[in-house]
């Protein structure tokens, strides 16, 4: 099976072709340019640095929320065009489970949490063995001192809000009354992933069975157009 991979949840743009869980050409891009200025371009370079033409690929999947409003639609919009073009399936993939799926052989839970700016993170807790997805917390939008409150053992934290709040999670640690510490991911594995993405499709592929296509970014919370209204 051979799958394209999109995230626009946050400011970098990853995007993958993975055949049969091996990833065949991998591109991510970090600059202040809106992922609609690049998008379609990176989707050419693939198909063409692959030299596996788009109408062999057998199906989509882009990260569908949490994360950038704008930059989930534009996403979204590029992977569903995409799969109405070639009659092929789409399927959505929480943007969380990007980062997770970086540490499905961990042996600590793993806290994933991402910047979602106002002070809070959109976060969710994952517990593996053996690679394979043991469960997983509901997501919710938190201030980080709230998701600290939920867990009460050793934990690795990853993603772009364990980056931003790394401090302050070492501190609430280190003072609280639980005998637990904190591990944190590297840098390089803090972003959402476009091969982690298809991995968690690969688990479930049953998803993708063309019924899909009418997924839609999922927010968590409302923008802040929507609170100012």
């Amino acid at each position: 099976m051979k799958i394209l991979a999109i995230s626009t949840a946050e400011k970098e743009c990853s995007m993958a072709l993975i055949e049969d869980q091996n990833p065949v050409c991998e591109e991510m891009w970090a600059a202040k340019q809106t992922h609609s200025k690049r998008i379609m371009d990176m989707v050419a370079r693939i198909m063409d640095r692959s030299g596996v033409s788009i109408d062999e690929l057998d199906g989509f999947v882009a990260a569908k929320g949490p994360g950038s409003f704008t930059g989930l639609r534009i996403g979204i919009s590029t992977i569903k065009g995409l799969a109405y073009a070639t009659k092929k399936p789409c399927a959505g993939i929480p943007s969380l489970d990007g980062i997770a799926w970086q540490f499905s052989f961990s042996s600590l839970p793993v806290c994933v949490m991402m910047d979602a700016q106002r002070g809070e993170v959109y976060q969710a807790t994952y517990n593996f063995e053996n690679g394979k997805l043991l469960n997983k917390s509901q997501e919710k939008a938190l201030r980080p001192i709230e998701v600290l409150e939920s867990l009460n053992k050793d934990t690795l934290f990853a993603g772009s809000g364990a980056v931003a709040y790394k401090e302050i999670i070492k501190m609430e640690i280190k003072r609280s009354e639980f005998n637990r510490t904190a591990q944190f991911a590297p840098l390089f594995q803090n972003k959402v992933n476009a091969c982690a993405l298809a991995e968690a499709l690969f688990q479930n592929s049953s998803i993708l069975n063309g019924k899909n296509d009418s997924f839609v970014p999922e927010y968590l919370r409302k923008s802040d157009a929507e609170i100012n209204l």
